[in-house]
């Protein structure tokens, strides 16, 4: 399981009902992809990819390569995790 702490400074971008729970995230990295569907447990660390089984998954990037953060507007629930 990949377990990408999120940079200090881009947490007050996710909001404070981040915190707990899990929660669906866009991510942009400093050679400029997008990864987007990215699943982010207790408001803290990026686990996985949504289609990824419970969201834990292996990630080719590290907390530095991140450079921007970008919440999803919906939750992740058990129903997308079946």
């Amino acid at each position: 399981m990949a377990k990408i702490e999120i940079p200090y400074y881009l947490t007050p971008k996710l909001g404070v009902e981040m915190c707990n729970g899990r929660h669906l995230v866009s991510v942009e990295l400093r050679d400029g992809r997008l990864i987007t569907n990215l699943v982010v447990k207790d408001g803290r660390f990026i686990t996985g990819r949504l289609d990824d089984p419970d969201g834990e998954g292996t990630l080719l990037f590290t907390s530095l390569d991140i450079c921007d953060i970008q919440r999803h507007a919906f939750v992740y629930g058990r129903t997308l995790s079946t």
